[in-house]
């Protein structure tokens, strides 16, 4: 064989090598990616939880333990503003957790 018939015939070769090398590469590279595991955090049962109270239903619980009180006194007027003053700082206190 003269040189080139050689040159030609190890250029095929190494042509069908370097194909079947990326064909491998590529099965191997499919092979190796995994999923990534999710941690899952602590879940927010666990934890206590505080419960929002709205204005409005704040107001609400004021004046219904307002009314009580004034219905304990038999309704005598003069102690209604601080009927509410006293119901309202308690209330606070209930929803602060004191």
């Amino acid at each position: 064989m003269n040189k080139k018939q050689e040159k030609g015939q190890q250029k095929t070769t190494k042509k069908k090598t370097a194909k079947a090398k990326a064909t491998t590469k590529k099965q191997v590279s499919r092979k190796t990616t995994t999923k990534k595991r999710v941690v899952k955090k602590a879940s927010t049962r666990d934890a206590p939880t505080r419960q929002v109270i709205s204005p409005r239903e704040r107001y609400e619980m004021v004046a219904t333990m307002a009314y009580y009180r004034a219905e304990q006194r038999n309704f005598k007027p003069g102690y209604d503003i601080q009927d509410w003053l006293d119901c309202e700082s308690t209330i606070d206190d209930m929803l602060k957790g004191r």
